[in-house]
């Protein structure tokens, strides 16, 4: 792990300060609680970074033992980490989740703070060098995914809500597991549907489960079965020892799972579930009996029905994708944001959110995911000009931010505090206005932000900032 990423700074080692939520090393080795988690383990070369910590309830250094390296878009190492206990606990895993890697780090901050969580967690902790996993999601999926695919070390990853970074070369990529989550209203869905589909086409080990909800970490269940099928794998590749109750549970279980979609009525799961079966247990003695259910599922009409439909609502929600994302980049590239471009977009907006609360389930769950998608890429576009100080083409990104989510109270936020830094103090007073109407009621974050300083003798701001408590 070691030779991945470059040692950007000297290794000091030292004792870190202690507090009731903290580790302390002496000598590389950590004296530690077990069985709960700890918020903040302070790494030995450099206490700037840290890491949630889970070790099971039986740890012991005597025993190598697998570990999850876990991340989250937002440093949330506590929340992140605390979804994987049950099954960390249950199969025997360390697990520990950056502090300090999130969404917006530069390369060399990232590459900053992998090294020093995975020099720490190696100098302190008893792994087994052969089962090491990644996990995230969404930034922190990627994240998971970048070192997977730059590291023969890495024996699995189990990816949330996103996949692959847009650069990954799929011609060179390493011999790793991948179990991928996703919500069915993500914004990422069909990527993560397209990635599957991509990697079981080159003969990769994958599977994806796709549960009811948004972009968001799955629930402690879902990480437990992403878990057990990386148990069932390092059995497979013999890196750990066969369970033959464990298989014939999971293959039970998988089994049940496949019927009870077929008998839902949903044909494509149900096809998608038989076919994992058949590469995950192609020894198991039953497996001739679930070839033949396969076999007769891929003929019926209900699943050709299914699959064309599938496929449909793929090609449409991709093409509304498509359309909104350029009619976007125009508008950011042009700096311009006419009354007919604004009306264009509040007919596209109406369109999705009618969408949304429509009878069929497929349209509800498209128009949320591209709903979010437009959430997302105006804020982050928005952020990124902004940090250029290209201030026109900010406010372009969040007055789109507004008409897509018009009661959303930090877009007018944001919009006003790039109107006052690029000078425009009506719009800025009167975006202002409107984050207060909807809701933002935090005096000291604009009183302690310099964007809003030439405001402040302004008349009309003090009336506003009189609203506030």
């Amino acid at each position: 792990m070691r030779q991945l990423f470059r040692v950007l700074i000297p290794l000091i080692l030292f004792i870190s300060v202690n507090n009731i939520h903290c580790i302390n090393a002496r000598d590389g080795k950590a004296y530690h609680d077990i069985g709960k988690i700890i918020d903040t383990v302070r790494c030995i070369a450099n206490s700037k970074y840290s890491y949630a910590l889970y070790l099971p309830a039986n740890y012991s250094e005597n025993t190598r033992w697998p570990i999850i390296y876990i991340f989250d878009p937002g440093a949330k190492g506590k929340l992140a980490l605390s979804g994987f206990v049950p099954a960390a606990e249950k199969y025997g895993y360390i697990a520990v989740c950056s502090n300090n890697s999130k969404n917006s780090l530069s390369g060399s901050e990232l590459s900053e703070a992998l090294n020093n969580l995975f020099i720490d967690t190696e100098a302190r902790f008893s792994i087994d060098s052969g089962r090491i996993y990644t996990s995230g999601f969404s930034g922190g999926s990627r994240v998971a995914a970048m070192i997977a695919l730059n590291n023969e070390s890495i024996s699995g990853v189990i990816a949330c809500g996103a996949g692959f970074p847009g650069y990954a070369d799929f011609k060179n990529i390493p011999s790793f597991d991948y179990f991928g989550l996703v919500g069915n209203r993500d914004m990422n869905y069909m990527e993560m549907c397209d990635l599957e589909k991509k990697l079981d086409n080159m003969g990769r080990p994958v599977e994806l489960r796709i549960f009811n909800g948004g972009h968001t970490w799955p629930s402690s269940d879902l990480l437990e079965e992403a878990v057990e099928w990386m148990e069932l794998k390092a059995m497979k590749k013999g890196i750990k020892k066969n369970n033959p109750d464990f298989i014939n549970t999971m293959f039970g279980k998988y089994n049940q799972k496949a019927v009870s979609l077929s008998e839902q009525g949903k044909f494509l799961e149900s096809v998608c579930q038989y076919r994992y079966i058949t590469k995950d247990f192609p020894d198991h003695k039953p497996i001739t009996k679930i070839k033949a259910k396969l076999d007769s599922l891929l003929l019926t009409k209900d699943y050709e029905k299914s699959l064309k439909t599938w496929n449909k609502n793929r090609s449409f929600e991709l093409e509304i994708q498509s359309t909104l994302i350029e009619d976007f980049n125009v508008r950011v590239r042009t700096e311009e944001l006419s009354d007919s471009n604004r009306n264009w977009w509040n007919g596209q907006i109406k369109m999705l959110k009618v969408m949304e609360t429509s009878k069929d389930t497929n349209k509800q769950a498209i128009a949320s995911r591209v709903l979010m998608l437009l959430n997302i890429m105006c804020y982050e576009t928005g952020r990124n000009y902004s940090g250029l100080k290209r201030f026109n083409a900010a406010s372009i990104c969040y007055q789109l931010a507004s008409i897509v989510d018009p009661e959303n109270k930090n877009n007018y936020f944001l919009l006003a505090r790039t109107y006052s830094l690029n000078g425009e103090t009506d719009e800025a007073l009167r975006s202002l206005e409107k984050a207060i109407k909807a809701g933002y009621n935090n005096r000291q974050s604009i009183e302690k932000d310099s964007a809003f300083m030439p405001l402040q003798n302004e008349k009309r701001f003090r009336a506003v900032m009189l609203q506030l408590k």
